[in-house]
């Protein structure tokens, strides 16, 4: 950011990014901007489909009041506070890399919520990526995590726009076959796995019938600057063991 921005009375706050970046808090429009060299990142003032994707992440556990939920990616805490909103939610892990969004979601942008997310009980935060969240869990390298059947009942992946939408290059590994069945791995058996893209992806949907069942395609109206109108929301269920009693499923 410039000197004659930094020093706008719209400037909030400013940190380097975990890959190198330069990250920037401002006000805008009555609420806040997160800027990643310069290029506006997230806007409270812009909503996509985060409350759908945890209505549609959590409708099969429905019947639950025991929910663990993974969240990749914290934003602005716009999902993390939908997911609170329901009494079922046991847990949720946020697994967030930038410390700077972490610390402004305790901060100034916490107004942006009538009960401040991260100051929930149920909530633990981890600041690192996905992909070391997953290997540490898969080594049962986290403190304090134990999770009934080995794994969370629901990952929402609030990391991207899809595959096509990244918010960081080494993201892509999440979408391969490699990369599902390391999320699949984090699940239980008949845990849901609930991501969304700001585009139809056809090789992901054949991705995930490959490994998954109960594979949806939710198409979501939004009016956002830059979308089609249609953001798509891919929601699976991983297979229940086999051998397995149908009870032992999520």
């Amino acid at each position: 950011m410039s000197v004659d921005a930094k020093s706008s009375p719209d400037f909030l706050e400013q940190a380097p990014g975990p890959d190198g970046e330069v990250l920037t808090l401002r006000r805008a429009q009555g609420g806040f901007e997160i800027l990643a060299n310069d290029r506006v990142v997230q806007s409270s003032n812009v909503s996509r489909c985060e409350v759908e994707l945890v209505n549609l992440g959590l409708v099969p556990l429905r019947d639950r009041h025991d929910n663990t939920i993974l969240l990749a990616g914290l934003g602005m805490g716009r999902t993390l506070a939908a997911l609170l909103q329901s009494p079922r939610v046991l847990r949720v892990d946020v697994v967030e890399h930038a410390g700077a969004i972490i610390d402004w979601n305790r901060g100034p942008l916490s107004v942006l919520h009538k009960e401040p997310p991260l100051g929930d009980t149920r909530v633990h935060v981890h600041q690192k990526t996905l992909a070391d969240f997953l290997r540490d869990m898969r080594y049962q390298a986290i403190p304090g995590l134990t999770l009934e059947g080995g794994g969370y009942l629901g990952l929402l992946m609030d990391l991207d726009a899809g595959p096509l939408g990244l918010s960081r290059s080494d993201n892509a590994r999440h979408y391969t076959d490699e990369g599902l069945a390391e999320l699949e791995e984090a699940l239980r058996p008949g845990g849901v796995l609930t991501l969304w893209s700001g585009q139809r992806e056809p090789e992901l949907l054949s991705r995930l019938h490959s490994r998954f069942q109960n594979i949806a395609e939710i198409a979501v109206p939004v009016d956002a600057p830059g979308a089609s109108g249609l953001d798509y929301i891919y929601r699976a269920r991983r297979r229940a063991t086999p051998g397995a009693r149908p009870r032992a499923q999520a």
